[in-house]
């Protein structure tokens, strides 16, 4: 028997990392109206992240990055897998082409649409990143894909959320070895014993300076002495 062939789905977050994009069918009849993560079937010869980002093109017009492939697949018939991803746009906006309408939904308006079967299995895992902190998320910096994902897997059995990324800098090339971000709302020591057993390093924000509060004047003295100076018959 045949392997079942790969379908991928992308799961594209919002800017703020807050919402998911869900999109509507409109073909085959059976699946009309319901709703589905963007994506399609791998072609032969084709990588699934490449598969992702060329299926999101053309039913989106927009370019995503991917940023992380979620654990598990979910059957499509008896032929088909599909696979999932967390992508993010980074050129262009998401217009329906394929699909007749598109919706940025937050965790907790994912069950107000009929998702398809297929789907449905992610959804928990899109729950659990859409929940994730933003803005105080600590970051820490891995050199090395298992030690990022090994790090990501300690700090969730020790209750804590973890997302790890694959870095990108700017005007890098993409072919060029890139690091792994694990964010986390752990502490900072805990991150910090992490990334020091694999000789990684924390990305901590430096604090802007508050321009609300005004440095305290200097006093002057009302009446300056004049200072002599000997060697210049002052």
């Amino acid at each position: 028997m045949n392997s079942p062939k790969t379908v991928v789905a992308a799961a594209i977050l919002s800017a703020d990392g807050k919402q998911v994009l869900a999109a509507r069918r409109t073909s085959p009849p059976e699946a009309a109206g319901r709703w589905e993560l963007p994506g399609g079937k791998v072609e032969e010869g084709e990588t699934p992240e490449a598969a992702l980002v060329r299926e999101v093109g053309e039913e989106l017009g927009c370019l995503i990055e991917v940023l992380d492939w979620m654990q598990g697949e979910a059957p499509i018939g008896e032929s088909h897998r599909l696979i999932a991803a967390t992508a993010r746009v980074v050129a262009g906006e998401p217009r329906p082409r394929e699909h007749d309408q598109v919706l940025w939904l937050a965790a907790e308006d994912l069950d107000s649409v009929d998702w398809l079967e297929p789907d449905r299995p992610f959804l928990d895992a899109i729950r659990h990143v859409l929940g994730m902190p933003e803005g105080a998320t600590l970051r820490g910096i891995f050199f090395e894909e298992e030690d990022a994902r090994s790090a990501a897997e300690t700090l969730e059995r020790e209750g804590w959320t973890a997302r790890v990324n694959r870095e990108r800098y700017q005007g890098e090339d993409d072919d060029e070895d890139h690091p792994w971000s694990v964010e986390t709302d752990a502490p900072e020591m805990v991150l910090e014993l992490l990334v020091d057993a694999y000789d990684g390093w924390l990305d901590i924000p430096e604090e802007a300076p508050d321009d609300s509060i005004a440095p305290e004047p200097v006093e002057l003295p009302d009446n300056p002495k004049r200072i002599k100076r000997p060697d210049l018959g002052l």
